[in-house]
């Protein structure tokens, strides 16, 4: 983990909460954005159900619907990029299920991330334990900050 952000990685964090808020799940918005090595913006994403599909309520509100059907933000915005991204800037830190996505992906170095709260935590914490380590073992740098941003964070 790197001790203080850049500039870079302030402003796509940053993006990525913004895009974050284009999710309609009523509990948990995830925000991602992709990003070239110059770093050149490629693609963005946030969680949602795939294409086609809609956006019933009911879906939204039964959680075991929809973690069957939703698509995480980061694999959005890895199947939008066009071209190889490098550096992936999520909201929150990726699940196992997402990390395992990344690093098929193959091109991703770095993923920068928020540091989750301890409601967050409480929920997902042996999962984003298991990312860090999956990550490290593929030698993807795992990047968590702490109040990053204009907004300060979440």
């Amino acid at each position: 983990m790197n001790a203080s952000p850049s500039a870079w990685d302030r402003k796509f964090l940053d993006l990525a909460q913004f895009v974050a808020g284009w999710s309609k799940d009523p509990s948990t918005q995830v925000g991602a954005v992709a990003v070239g090595e110059t770093p050149n913006l490629l693609s963005l994403g946030y969680n949602g159900f795939p294409p086609g599909v809609a956006d019933l309520p009911d879906r939204l509100h039964d959680r075991d619907t929809k973690y069957r059907l939703v698509v995480h933000g980061e694999i959005n915005a890895l199947i939008n990029a066009q071209f190889r991204p490098a550096t992936l800037y999520v909201t929150h830190p990726p699940c196992v299920r997402c990390t395992v996505q990344i690093l098929a992906y193959r091109s991703v170095k770095r993923v920068v991330s928020i540091k989750p709260g301890d409601d967050m935590l409480s929920r997902w914490g042996a999962d984003f334990e298991e990312s860090r380590r999956l990550f490290a073992e593929a030698g993807v740098t795992l990047d968590l900050f702490e109040n990053i941003g204009e907004n300060g964070g979440r």
